[in-house]
C-alpha cells in the first residue's frame, strides 16, 4: 500500500508528518510526500532512508492561477506514483487533495489541524471558509486529530459519522532528549507559537502585562517567533508601549530539540490560542511532565484537564494572571499537575503506543 502525504512541511504539521511516517513500522506501506518549494524542511527519514518527496506550487495564501498549477502538478504526481490512499493537510492542502483525489478517483483522507474557517476574523471570511470546506467534502473521509475536531466536522462542515475519524497527534517521548543550547537558570514560562491570529499574541500581552504589575521578577520566553509571523513587528510596539520588554524574550526559530530544552527548564507552559487542532507544543510539554495554562477551546480540551493537569480558563487575562500567579506560588498543586500531566501523555498521546491506530485506519477506511 502507498500513501501519499499532501501539505506543507512546517511547524506542526512537519512534526505530525515526520512523525507519522517515521513510527509506522509497516513494511507493506510505503510513503511519497508532496509539500510546497518554499518549505524549508529536511528530509524525512523512515528506517534510515530518505522518504521520496516532490515540491509543488503549495503556499498559503489564495492565489487561482497559482492553485490551478498546483492542483494540475499534484494530479501528474498522482498519475505517475499511483498511490492507494491521499492523506492531505490543512487548508490549501487539504482542498487541493481533496480535489485530486476526486479528479483520479483515490480513497482520500483529509486532517485539517484545525479549520480553516476558526482563523476568519470576520462574519464574512468565515462563511466564506466554512462553505469551501463544506462543497471540498466530496467522498472523502475526515481524519481528525482530535474528538473536538472531528465533533466540529460533524456539527458545521457536514461530515457523515462514518466518514469522521479520529487519530489523535501524538509525539515521541521529550523527556529523555536535550537539546545542546544552554538555557537560562531563571525562573520564566514557556510559550511557543508565531506571533499570528491563531495564537493570539496581544491577548498574551495583557496577560503578561497583569502578572508584572503583580510580579515583575517572572519573566516569559516566548518560543518559534520569526517564521512566518505577521504579528510580529506589532506585537514588538506593543511590548515597547507597555514597558514589558525586560520581562519577555522573543526566541527566533530553534531546533526542534533545542526548544524542547526551554520547555524542560520552564516552571509551566502557557498557551492563549484562540484555536487549535490538537497542540503538539502542548502535547510535548506534558511529555516533559509540565503543567500546563492554556485557553479553553478545541484542541486545547482534548489535553488539558481542568485542575488536574492545569487550567482551562476563558478569554479574560485577569484570569490568566490569577492562575498564573496562584500556580507560580504553589508549589505543591504544580508538583501535583506535572505528575498528571506526563500520565495523560503515557495514556493517550505517545506516538510509541498509538500509531498502530493510524495504521488500523489506513488498511481498514
Amino acid at each position: 500500500m502507498k500513501i501519499m502525504h499532501i501539505g506543507q512541511l512546517i511547524g506542526g504539521l512537519d512534526v505530525y508528518i515526520r512523525n507519522s511516517v517515521a513510527y509506522l513500522n509497516d513494511e507493506f506501506i510505503d510513503f511519497v510526500i508532496i509539500h510546497g518549494k518554499d518549505d524549508k524542511s529536511r528530509p524525512v527519514i523512515r528506517n534510515n532512508n530518505i522518504v521520496k518527496e516532490y515540491t509543488v506550487s503549495l503556499s498559503r495564501s489564495l492565489n487561482f492561477w497559482k492553485d490551478l498549477l498546483c492542483l494540475i502538478q499534484v494530479i501528474k504526481l498522482i498519475v505517475k506514483e499511483r498511490p492507494d490512499k491521499i492523506h492531505c493537510h490543512s487548508a490549501k492542502g487539504g482542498m487541493i487533495g481533496r480535489v485530486a483525489g476526486l479528479l483520479t478517483q483515490t480513497k482520500t483522507f483529509y486532517t485539517p489541524h484545525a479549520f480553516s474557517f476558526l482563523s476568519s476574523s470576520s462574519k464574512l471570511k468565515y462563511k466564506i471558509f466554512l462553505f469551501l470546506e463544506r462543497i471540498t467534502r466530496f467522498n472523502s473521509y475526515l481524519l481528525a486529530c482530535s474528538e473536538s475536531e472531528r465533533q466540529m466536522g460533524i456539527k458545521l462542515v457536514g461530515y457523515k459519522e462514518e466518514r469522521a475519524l479520529v487519530w489523535h497527534n501524538s509525539v515521541p517521548d521529550a523527556s529523555w532528549k536535550h537539546g545542546k543550547i544552554e538555557v537560562t537558570k531563571e525562573h520564566f514560562i514557556s510559550y511557543i507559537g508565531r506571533p499570528c491570529y491563531q495564537k493570539n499574541p496581544f491577548f498574551l500581552l495583557d496577560v503578561i502585562r497583569k502578572v508584572m504589575e503583580v510580579d515583575s521578577s517572572i519573566k516569559f520566553y516566548l518560543l518559534g517567533v520569526g517564521y512566518h509571523s505577521p504579528y510580529l513587528e506589532e506585537m514588538q510596539k506593543r511590548i515597547s508601549e507597555l514597558h514589558i520588554e525586560d520581562n519577555i524574550i522573543l526566541q527566533p526559530w530553534l531546533l526542534h530539540d533545542d526548544c524542547l530544552e526551554y520547555v524542560r527548564k520552564s516552571m509551566f507552559y502557557l498557551t492563549v490560542s484562540l484555536y487549535e487542532g490538537l497542540p503538539l507544543s502542548v502535547i510535548e510539554a506534558m511529555s516533559l511532565g509540565k503543567a500546563v495554562v492554556a485557553s479553553d477551546v478545541t484542541g486545547n480540551k482534548d489535553c488539558v484537564i481542568n485542575g488536574v493537569n492545569g487550567y482551562l480558563l476563558p478569554f479574560d487575562a485577569d484570569v490568566f494572571a490569577q492562575k498564573i500567579l496562584e500556580l507560580l506560588k504553589n508549589e505543591d498543586r504544580r508538583k501535583t499537575f506535572e505528575i498528571n500531566s506526563r500520565k495523560i501523555y503515557l495514556s493517550k498521546f505517545q506516538i510509541e503506543k498509538q500509531i498502530f491506530m493510524l495504521q488500523t485506519i489506513y488498511r481498514r477506511s
